[in-house]
C-alpha cells in the first residue's frame, strides 16, 4: 500500500481551533493519525470526535484535542518529539531514525544519511507518517532540522565537526 502522506498537496485552511488548555493555534490532524497514536485502552469518548487537533506548544501536555476532549502525551504511544524539551528519540517515525542514532553517525562519518534514504523510501512509496508519526504530517522536515540542529551542536562542542577516528 502506497502512502501520500509525504507528497506535496494543497490544504484547506479551516478555522483555527485554539487549545483549551494553553489557548494557543492549533493544527488540524487526522482521526488516523490520533487513532495510530492512542495507548491501548485509551478511553473511548476520548477517541469519539471526527476532527482533531494538534497542539503544538512545547510546554503544553495536551497533544490532541477536539472541543473539550483531550489526549495528554501519557495517553500516547510514542514519545511526541517536538513535545519534549531534551529529546534523543525519533524523529523518524517510520524508518526510526532518532536524534542520538543521527548524531552516532554525524560523529562517526561526518555526515548523517537519513534525509537521502528517508528521500528514497518515500519515493518508493514506504512511509506511513500518518499514522506513525505524531504530527501526520512527513517527518523528512523534522529529520533535516534534527541533523542540522546536530552539526552545529557538535560544531559548538568541538569548534569543528570531524570524524572520529
Amino acid at each position: 500500500m502506497s502512502s501520500d502522506c509525504c507528497s506535496v498537496s494543497e490544504t484547506s485552511q479551516k478555522d483555527t481551533v485554539l487549545c483549551p488548555l494553553c489557548g494557543e493555534k492549533g493544527k488540524p490532524v487526522s482521526l488516523a493519525t490520533v487513532g495510530a497514536m492512542a495507548k491501548t485502552g485509551v478511553e473511548a469518548a476520548k477517541l469519539s470526535a471526527r476532527e482533531y487537533n494538534l497542539c503544538l506548544n512545547r510546554d503544553c501536555l495536551v497533544v490532541y484535542y477536539a472541543g473539550e476532549v483531550q489526549l495528554e502525551k501519557s495517553d500516547l504511544r510514542v514519545p511526541v518529539n517536538f513535545k519534549e524539551r531534551i529529546y534523543e528519540g525519533p524523529v523518524c517515525y517510520c524508518f526510526n531514525h532518532t536524534v542520538a542514532s543521527i548524531r552516532a553517525e554525524i560523529q562517526s562519518k561526518g555526515h548523517s544519511t537519513a534525509p537521502a534514504m528517508i528521500t528514497r523510501e518515500i519515493k518508493a512509496g514506504r512511509c506511513a507518517c500518518e499514522v506513525k508519526n505524531p504530527a501526520g504530517t512527513c517527518c523528512l522536515g523534522d529529520v533535516t532540522r534534527a541533523v542540522q540542529a546536530v552539526i552545529a551542536q557538535l560544531k559548538d562542542m568541538t569548534g569543528a565537526l570531524q570524524p572520529s577516528r
